[in-house]
């Protein structure tokens, strides 16, 4: 007797959800093309309807219904009045003078306590929790031991510093978030209800089915190509996997392979130009260099983690006796596919032409999004016949950015109690402290430290919380920026791989069918070049492009870093030409482990060993016919 009321209430809060996601896509847009309103007012407007439309998408659900809506106009309001005396004293505020009254300072909990529980909603627990100890931790760490001591701070002091300022919720990661990565989460979702995204999954597949790894190396290609507009590995993974473990598994892949496939070519689609899942331009404003050498110098080392998740494929692939689909059972590109990858060939390249042209990236992000819509209308019937789609679309966007942007508040919250109390430093120090001087046992600190604090988290907001936190210890040690924020890059997307949390595992495991450790174990070893090339290029950025000394330098390091990539898949799948030994399996990786140290006497005994490992390979294949 209820179906009809609670069904009534729910189409009433998407549609009020909806109305808030494209309010948010129209507001990004609007102040792209045309700016007027102030940061104070932008940070605080988008925040608030942000917060608000994820309290429409995730309400309560635990308890009575009433006491749930309770619950959530009670959050809503404390939220919406702790914005409001926010943006009511941002002149005040602006002026550095303003001292916070005891009605000031509880608005300002009431905000954090609020933003807590909204990111609990739209992320997960672990963001939640991290924030709110950030909180405990700023009013009470002077009684805390070892470097988290501080020497102790009111409640008006942390209220200015995380609430009241631009230094904290409102702070950078904001902006950055509001002006320019937005634009990029509705591009995705636009390029999405186009049917951009079938039309790349048709394109990879159908291209790669002449290769003996066929299906597998199909879905590596679809999802470099969708990953790289998408900011999450899991969505990736489920808006991709569903398709592409299907075929992998018919033709013959095992299951839990099938899944490290896909959640590994998901990870490593957050890596390639031109979009990087948004975290390119985020990166940008942080490292303070133009977004097209952010392109340039995270093209490489992708195109290298592509190569070696082909490699990982063929290699599995030979082991199991398969070969290429038959030329009679192929199913070629058509002259209507090649017109519909215009989808998103012509977007993309509008990205990269009006950026060539000297304007801003998020310009070129609303060009993109205008191509995108004009190309969809001319080239799929469905939405000229459903162009309502188009309008899903944008709120879709702005309902997926409002989620990062709560998110993102929550980091400002971090952000702010690491500036007041300087624990980022100490943190720092200490990394360097357990390091020493040498430099690989800092970085093998802070790769641990990336996966683990970037667990559960979206590929953007993951990147955020850790180049904060662990970044300044690698330029501390000469790391150039922008290879340190890379790196932690890398490492933050992998904690969808890694044991024991490994989302990406589990998104694939009920679509393929296979226990999620089992996928988790293929995905690392597939991803396991990933995991080296970061500390290759860390100790030799020649591989970054835009800090080698000519075009000698790039080709040498590149040389290097694909015989030791050749060597480390080969050893792990335990094939190459002929199945390996385990003597020669160990040799390969000693081989490739010689190659990327920074020591000349160790990179020549790599390339001897390598070369005696494909004399070898190949001598057998030969005696063995």
């Amino acid at each position: 007797m209820n179906d009809a009321p609670n069904t009534s209430i729910n189409r009433s809060r998407h549609l009020a959800a909806m109305a808030l996601g494209l309010g948010l896509t129209g507001t990004t847009l609007w102040t792209t093309l045309f700016g007027g309103l102030s940061e104070f007012l932008l940070r605080g407007v988008v925040l608030w309807a942000a917060g608000i439309a994820v309290l429409l998408l995730q309400p309560t659900r635990t308890g009575p219904r009433w006491a749930g809506a309770a619950l959530d106009l009670v959050i809503g309001a404390a939220f919406s009045a702790a914005i409001f005396w926010f943006l009511r004293l941002s002149e005040e505020l602006w002026s550095g003078l303003y001292i916070l009254s005891g009605t000031d300072q509880l608005l300002a909990l009431t905000g954090l306590l609020s933003l807590l529980e909204l990111t609990r909603r739209a992320i997960g627990t672990p963001l939640a929790i991290l924030a709110g100890l950030c909180v405990v931790y700023a009013l009470f760490g002077d009684s805390l031991p070892w470097i988290f001591r501080h020497a102790g701070y009111s409640l008006s002091s942390v209220s200015q510093t995380v609430w009241y300022s631009l230094d904290g919720v409102f702070g950078i990661a904001a902006a950055v978030m509001v002006s320019l990565v937005f634009v990029y989460i509705v591009f995705g979702s636009v390029l999405e209800c186009t049917g951009a995204g079938e039309v790349m999954l048709r394109v990879a597949t159908r291209s790669t089915e002449g290769f003996r790894g066929g299906a597998g190396h199909g879905a590596v290609a679809a999802s470099a190509l969708f990953g790289t507009i998408s900011g999450s590995v899991t969505a990736n993974v489920v808006g991709t996997g569903v398709f592409t473990m299907g075929l992998m598994k018919r033709q013959g892949f095992r299951p839990a392979f099938a899944g490290g496939v896909e959640a590994s070519a998901s990870a490593a689609g957050q890596f390639l130009p031109p979009v990087m899942g948004a975290a390119a331009f985020l990166m940008s404003e942080l490292v303070g260099v133009s977004y097209l050498t952010i392109c340039l110098a995270a093209l490489l080392p992708a195109l290298f983690f592509f190569a070696s998740l082909f490699l990982g494929v063929r290699l599995e692939a030979v082991k199991q006796g398969m070969a290429p689909v038959p030329r009679s059972q192929r199913q070629p590109l058509s002259g209507h596919d090649m017109r519909q990858s215009l989808l998103f060939i012509v977007p993309i390249g509008t990205i990269l032409a009006v950026l060539i042209s000297g304007r801003s990236p998020a310009l070129a992000g609303v060009a993109a999004i205008g191509a995108a819509v004009v190309l969809g209308l001319l080239l799929s019937p469905e939405l000229r016949r459903n162009p309502q789609r188009l309008l899903a679309g944008l709120a879709n966007g702005g309902l997926a950015g409002a989620r990062i942007m709560v998110a993102v508040g929550a980091i400002g919250i971090l952000i702010g109690v690491l500036n007041l109390t300087g624990l980022g430093t100490r943190i720092a120090e200490t990394i360097l402290s357990f390091g020493g001087d040498s430099l690989l046992p800092s970085l093998i600190l802070t790769m641990i430290a990336s996966i683990v604090l970037g667990m559960g988290l979206p590929t953007l907001p993951a990147y955020l919380l850790i180049v904060i936190l662990v970044g300044p210890a690698l330029e501390r040690l000469g790391v150039p920026l922008l290879a340190a924020h890379l790196f932690v890059m890398y490492f933050a997307v992998f904690s969808a791989l890694t044991p024991p949390v490994a989302l990406a595992a589990f998104a694939a495991a009920p679509i393929v069918g296979a226990p999620p450790t089992r996928i988790g174990l293929a995905a690392m070893r597939l991803s396991a070049a990933g995991f080296i090339i970061p500390f290759a290029f860390v100790y030799d950025p020649a591989l970054l492009i835009v800090f080698a000394q000519g075009p000698l330098d790039t080709l040498l390091a590149g040389l290097g870093l694909a015989a030791a990539i050749w060597l480390i898949a080969t050893a792990l799948a335990g094939i190459d030409a002929r199945p390996l030994p385990p003597a020669a399996r160990g040799l390969r990786l000693v081989a490739a482990m010689a190659l990327l140290l920074d020591i000349q006497g160790a990179l020549l005994l790599g390339v001897a060993l390598g070369i005696a490992c494909l004399a070898h390979d190949r001598r057998r294949k030969v005696v063995q016919g």
